[in-house]
Formats: C-alpha cells, structure tokens, sequence
C-alpha cells in the first residue's frame, strides 16, 4: 500500500480540456456532461466520490477510471470503506483506490483491508508511521508495501473475519480434525447406561 502527503491529480474544474497533462478528477455530474463523455481514451482520468454515493447505482463505465478518490469528511466516518469493498468485490473495479480527507495513520490496516491502494494523508500524519501501522499484527509483512492489495497478495490469518484481500473467514481456513462416524446410543461410561443418541455428521 502507498502514503502519499499530496495530491497528484487535476480537478476538472480547474482544467477542463483535455491535453494539460497528468491525472484530470472528474465527480460523477462533471462526468456526464459532453466533454467528459468525449474525453480520450489515452487521456488518464480520475473519479472523486462523496461518500454518501451509492456506487451500486452509478451509471457510469468505471473502467474508464485509473483511479477512484474515496472521501473521508471525518476520520470517524467509515462510509467510504464500505464503498471500497464494494467497488472491489461486487463491481470490480482494478484501478487505484485512494483514500482523501481526515486520513489518520491509526487507518493504514482498515483501508488496505477494505481495498483501498493509495492513502493521501491529513497534514501532520507521518508517512513512516503509516508504515509502520501495517506491520501491528505479526504476518502482515511483507505483502502490503507497495503492492495493490486486490492483486491476491494476501497476509497471515491473523484476523478471524474475511476481507477483501481474503474473503474466507479464519474458521474456515483452520484444518479440521478426522471426520467422525454417526454415533448412536452411546454408552455413558460415567453411568453405565445409554447416553444420548447422536447423529454427527461425517
């Protein structure tokens, strides 16, 4: 996963013509409207969503995209993880997810678990200290630097939910023991008499 401390891309607002160079930050309207819908293909741009967005219902082909900015108006506003996983795991979408806003360093291992590629840190956040948060729990080095985390690099299961970088749950992936035999009327060696009858399933 990336930090980065400054933003790298054009608002659209600022230079809407094609040709300047470098990343041009469309929103959804801005999108829509002619200029943007006839904008060249070999031209990379950028799409910036609020997070109160249903990405579901967008209308808009987001393979268009290299990047899609998730916003964060609080740090303690987590709607734009949910959007993340979303964009990740029923929409698609391959490009660079980045993280804008009230971007903490404590948000390094929820954003590369959710799906996010590129922080853009609040001013005053270190860019080692957000290093440093990816390596908490033991097992998480070194597949989380500098790697996009839909790419199936995938960490230690030391978390017992699944995410998007691995969608199985911890149970699951924990070896089981030699299946076992129906068992019926099983004598109670306490009691010496029939126990309860149990139908396991092998």
């Amino acid at each position: 996963m990336r930090f980065i401390t400054s933003e790298d891309g054009i608002p659209a607002a600022t230079e809407p013509a094609p040709g300047a160079g470098g990343r041009r930050l469309f929103t959804p309207e801005q999108w829509q409207t002619a200029a943007a819908t006839a904008w060249p293909l070999h031209e990379p741009a950028g799409l910036v969503l609020a997070n109160d967005v249903d990405v579901r219902t967008l209308a808009i082909d987001l393979s268009r995209f290299v990047s899609i900015d998730l916003q964060f108006p609080k740090w303690t506003d987590g709607r734009a993880y949910s959007q993340a996983r979303l964009l990740r795991t029923r929409l698609g979408y391959r490009g660079d997810l980045r993280a804008t806003g009230d971007v903490l360093v404590d948000m390094a291992l929820p954003l590369a678990r959710t799906g996010f590629d590129t922080a853009l840190l609040r001013p005053g956040q270190s860019l080692q200290d957000a290093q440093r948060a990816l390596r908490f729990f033991e097992g998480l080095l070194p597949e989380f630097d500098d790697a996009p985390a839909w790419r199936g690099l995938h960490p230690q299961p030391v978390y017992y939910q699944g995410d998007v970088l691995d969608p199985h749950p911890h149970f699951l992936k924990i070896p089981s023991g030699p299946p076992r035999r129906n068992e019926h009327h099983k004598q109670d060696a306490s009691r010496g008499r029939p126990g309860m009858t149990l139908d396991v399933a092998a």
